[in-house]
């Protein structure tokens, strides 16, 4: 049984109270910090915050690499270790600026709880991820039953993320009243919307092909009409439960609240690929299929920056980096079309940027 010590558990608390309202962290990066600090806590066995030196960091390196994931049985990977160690080392990173704990502890010492170099550049490096193609995207919509309010729902569901790159997570917590269907655009809104970092920004639909826009369209329309939504109603309205007429528990139709957590559209969107026979794509990887499509409508640097930006992004290398990684047999095609075609003139070569 792990040995607690009330200095720790005291340093601790202020440290997490300073990362969510000093910082601003969201609660799930406060509870991240936490969980890797209990970890390296438990390494400790009791043992105080303050007695910290260079081996002590290499042991508990040593302790992690060859620990197990609870759930898989396997050796934890290399980025939740070093997950962990970017979070214990950020910890005494501020501990070194406390009183009682800066004299006691080494800022030297503290890096080596620094993460290799080779896994590290691993983490940060982007590899093309497999995804659905934007052909695919329109045999899948084509094909997803409708029969149902439900089915018409979860069609709607994987046609909007679709049509404007939303995180699942933000998508649930939309409003009939975000979306501006006569300027085709959603407004998210980081005060009620669940967006990345807060951040507020508008997207405008994607040049998606038919029929991904026309679904939504009319999933909205049957909203206001038919259900009688109204614009404080959700977007995406999660299953009402209800007892049928088998005097059992079974899905009755939409309730007027929100789903209650984003891993009920993720099981959705990947039950819908399963079902039209193709992998179980996750929701996030909708943006690499977004930025595959980006080549087929952009020319200019502008054109990109309007695209980046579309997808939320301040910069558009984050869009290249994150998921504009070009699939290797695409790169392999490209190189051997640029050996056959040479050089472009030098009259061409800055037109781009006119």
């Amino acid at each position: 049984m792990t040995k607690r010590n009330s200095d720790n558990l005291r340093i601790k608390r202020k440290y997490l109270i300073w990362r969510k309202d000093a910082k601003g962290l969201s609660d799930a990066s406060v509870d991240k910090s936490a969980a890797a600090i209990s970890t390296y806590e438990s390494f400790l066995d009791g043992k105080d915050f303050r007695s910290f030196h260079s081996e002590r960091a290499r042991s508990f390196k040593r302790r992690l690499s060859s620990q197990q994931n609870q759930r898989t049985g396997a050796k934890l990977s290399s980025t939740s270790v070093n997950g962990v160690l970017r979070e214990v080392q950020t910890f005494y990173s501020w501990l070194a600026d406390q009183p009682g704990y800066k004299s006691r502890i080494s800022r030297s010492d503290i890096e080596f709880l620094g993460p290799d170099r080779k896994s590290d550049n691993a983490r940060r490096t982007s590899c093309w991820k497999p995804h659905a193609s934007p052909a695919q995207v329109v045999r899948l919509l084509s094909g997803m039953p409708d029969e149902t309010v439900l089915q018409r729902r979860d069609r709607a569901l994987v046609a909007f993320l679709f049509l404007t790159g939303s995180r699942e997570g933000a998508a649930i917590t939309l409003r009939l009243g975000h979306v501006d269907l006569a300027n085709a655009c959603v407004h998210f809104d980081g005060r009620s919307v669940d967006t990345k970092f807060g951040k507020s920004f508008t997207t405008a639909f994607f040049p998606m092909l038919a029929p991904c826009e026309q679904f939504v369209r009319d999933w909205i329309l049957e909203l206001r009409t038919q259900h009688h939504f109204s614009d404080s109603d959700p977007l995406l309205p999660k299953t009402r439960v209800g007892v049928g007429t088998s005097r059992q528990f079974s899905a009755l139709g939409i309730d007027r609240a929100p789903w209650a957590s984003p891993s009920s559209a993720a099981r959705v969107f990947k039950q819908a690929f399963v079902d039209a026979g193709l992998p179980p794509f996750s929701p996030h990887r909708v943006r690499d299929t977004l930025a595959e499509l980006a080549k087929d409508h952009c020319r200019t640097p502008e054109d990109y920056k309007a695209w980046s930006q579309n997808m939320g992004h301040d910069d558009v290398l984050t869009t290249f980096r994150s998921y504009g990684s070009v699939a290797p047999g695409r790169q392999v095609d490209l190189l051997a079309r640029f050996r056959k075609r040479g050089p472009l003139p030098e009259e061409d070569d800055f037109d781009v940027f006119e």
